[in-house]
């Protein structure tokens, strides 16, 4: 379990400089693909997060405040990429 933890947080960190260098190059080049690419590196970021802040929050309980923030992160985050999908796909 320890090797898991070690393994996000360490995901965690390097995602961090993905996300600003994939939002620098859609910023500068205004590539849909790049700035979604981006997107689907922070929610993923944010899911690592959750699975290292949830195995925390058993010790610490004010975390549970920070697990339902990211869990409605996610959902928000899912929920605006399938619909934008949605609405490439029917034309709109």
């Amino acid at each position: 379990m320890d090797t898991l933890i070690f393994v996000l947080f360490l995901y965690v960190l390097l995602t961090i400089p993905v996300f600003v260098v994939l939002m620098l190059f859609a910023a500068l080049t205004r590539s849909a693909r790049l700035r979604r690419a981006a997107e689907v590196v922070s929610l993923s970021t944010c899911a690592a997060l959750l699975v290292l802040t949830f195995q925390r929050a058993f010790e610490k309980p004010l975390l549970w405040v920070v697990v339902v923030l990211l869990i409605a992160v996610l959902a928000f985050g899912v929920s605006t990429i399938v619909r934008r999908v949605d609405d490439r796909q029917s034309g709109t």
